[in-house]
């Protein structure tokens, strides 16, 4: 039906904002401008949504502010490959079979610690396990996808993990008068920047200052997983074998296997409205709208060419 949501939620808006910075930052940019032009042409969404967002662009400039300042040096950065003329958003279209297209964008290729890396930018406000990346169907596909744009081979994937978090101030005053020193969960920048707005110094506040610098660890997290190569191979081909059967049964067959990964998807109370007996109709008409199509016409244009 080419339907997609009106609102994104929170998680899908912060980590697609956050993916636009880092991309303009890879190409060169400066990614506050790019900030300030996202915050201008969503202005009036962002102060309607005000519940479901918060102040997301004032969040996103603290957290991407230390997100910088902390890799800067440190061993894990990251040093992007060239391809195409990009350092990022790497697009590629791959055809699986007759009329079956396989297509994405691959956030980064790079250099790290020696060693070549498929890089893929995650935001997060419960961090994902071991178990949910060592099969992780993206990572593994990803590396086939490298395989037919002519890349050398990778060593592994590098996790680059943003908490999404909104960055906490300080609570109530101390029966001296003094804000307490207590440990939150924060960034230096946003602690700072409160300090100075209700007239503290920062130089009074050392043990506060000092928490925020000490939680960027649990903030901003790299995690590199090696290659495994059986891995890779199995779940590549139930990718491809999902795909053919997506091809051949599209539009026949109805299963909703409804479980514990619904909570994901946007398309769960289309679900829900239906075994329910709810009015499906309203709730398309009122939730959604038809998903813009013209870009992806244009693609298959130029690559029919």
């Amino acid at each position: 039906m080419m339907l997609q949501k009106k609102l994104r939620k929170r998680p899908f808006m912060f980590g697609g904002i956050v993916h636009e910075i880092l991309e303009a930052h890879a190409e060169g940019l400066d990614w506050e401008d790019v900030l300030d032009q996202i915050n201008l042409d969503n202005k009036k969404l962002f102060k309607k949504e005000i519940q479901m967002y918060g102040n997301i662009i004032s969040d996103i400039r603290f957290i991407m502010t230390d997100y910088f300042d902390y890799w800067d040096d440190h061993p894990s950065e990251i040093r992007p490959i060239k391809h195409d003329g990009r350092r990022s958003e790497h697009e590629f279209r791959i055809e699986l079979a007759d009329g079956l297209w396989f297509t994405g964008r691959i956030d980064m290729v790079g250099k790290a610690k020696g060693l070549r890396w498929v890089v893929e930018h995650k935001t997060f406000s419960r961090m994902p396990s071991e178990d949910e990346r060592w099969r992780n169907v993206q990572g593994s596909v990803y590396f086939r996808a490298l395989e037919e744009m002519g890349f050398k081979p990778f060593d592994g994937v590098l996790w680059d993990y943003v908490n999404s978090k909104p960055p906490s101030v300080p609570g109530e005053l101390t029966s001296t008068g003094k804000i307490s020193q207590k440990r939150i969960d924060s960034v230096p920048s946003k602690v700072k920047a409160w300090l100075k707005e209700n007239g503290y110094k920062k130089k009074d506040y050392p043990k506060l200052v000092q928490s925020t610098e000490d939680n960027l660890p649990n903030r901003f997290i790299r995690i590199f997983t090696p290659v495994k190569r059986n891995v890779v191979d199995q779940v590549w081909a139930d990718f491809c074998d999902t795909a053919l059967e997506i091809q051949q049964y599209h539009g026949l067959k109805k299963d909703q296997n409804i479980g514990r990964h619904c909570a994901w998807c946007d398309f769960q109370a289309l679900c829900k409205a239906e075994v329910t007996g709810s009015d499906v109709e309203w709730l398309i008409e009122r939730d959604f709208q038809k998903e813009d199509q013209s870009h992806k016409r244009e693609q298959v244009d130029r690559d029919d060419d």
